[in-house]
């Protein structure tokens, strides 16, 4: 490897050990390799940033992210736990299955990791505890199934990728979808075998009329991914288009059908997710400058 090469990364790696930010340490990673090793004119930044965020892709992570957001202010996420629980609940180790496939449900809405960890891992981890589970299994399975917020489209992290390698987006949302039903399937026989050798108690086996009346309240929460899936595969709109479709379908279900949203939150959620979004995108500008 050329010594320059390892000179950047070692730049890199160092500023990173020294905890300056992330996007902090790209961008002067990148200028530092531009300047005193390629002899770029620094003057180039200015274009590669402006290149990096001037995209038309970008909204996309707004909008998924405002999503995720809408959704952990109402109700939405604590009726996804609900029919989670009625499905897998009464099962051994079911309660963990139960937040596994809750975060399967809210990655496929939200696209993100982090809002899947706040959302479910938050809720999921003292429910846990709470029924006896192990300290470190409950914090490690909760903090590892919202790795399917990234896996289950739509991914935050595959709109990213889909803008910087031009490759289709919509085909790269086809190939999340098994890898993240296998993720489920095997974090829950996980679960499954690591909690049948303990005593710990589960949830009653729900009868019919339990697992209809959850599902028929759940039903608005439940319809959401497939609004997504569905609007985008049949051709009604494209990737982009269904993270506003999604935004507008969660504010209505929240603010009009489940009314746990009140219109003095809309402020602070649409903040929320700006800054959120803004984070991500000063990284992806940094990433711009290193590449």
């Amino acid at each position: 490897m050329d010594t320059n090469y390892l000179i950047i990364i070692g730049l890199l790696l160092g500023c990173l050990a020294g905890t300056v930010p992330v996007f902090m340490a790209l961008f002067f990673t990148g200028m530092a390799g531009l300047v005193w090793i390629a002899g770029i004119d620094p003057l180039i930044v200015i274009e590669v940033l402006y290149r990096s965020m001037d995209k038309f892709a970008l909204i996309v992570v707004l909008f998924f992210v405002l999503c995720g957001n809408i959704m952990t202010t109402g109700s939405i996420v604590e009726k996804l736990i609900n029919t989670a629980n009625v499905l897998v609940g009464f099962l051994p180790g079911g309660l963990a299955m139960a937040g596994v496939l809750a975060c399967g449900f809210f990655g496929a809405i939200s696209g993100s990791t982090v809002a899947t960890v706040v959302a479910i891992g938050g809720f999921m981890i003292p429910a846990l505890l709470k029924h006896q589970y192990d300290e470190k299994f409950s914090v490690g399975i909760m903090t590892t199934a919202p790795i399917l917020g990234v896996v289950i489209p739509p991914s935050i992290s595959m709109i990213l990728y889909a803008m910087v390698s031009n490759d289709p987006l919509e085909k790269l949302f086809l190939t999340g979808f098994i890898p993240g039903l296998l993720i489920i399937l095997g974090m829950s026989l996980y679960a499954w075998f690591f909690c049948k050798r303990s005593d710990l108690e589960t949830l009653p086996k729900p009868t019919l009329r339990q697992l209809m009346s959850t599902i028929r309240t759940s039903i608005w929460a439940l319809m959401l991914p497939v609004l997504i899936f569905g609007g985008i595969y049949s051709g009604a709109f494209t990737a982009n288009e269904a993270a506003v479709v999604a935004c507008f379908y969660a504010f209505f279900v929240e603010l009009f059908i489940h009314r746990d949203m009140k219109f003095r939150d809309v402020k602070r959620v649409v903040t929320s997710s700006a800054v959120t979004s803004a984070t991500l995108l000063v990284i992806v500008a940094g990433a711009s400058v290193f590449g």
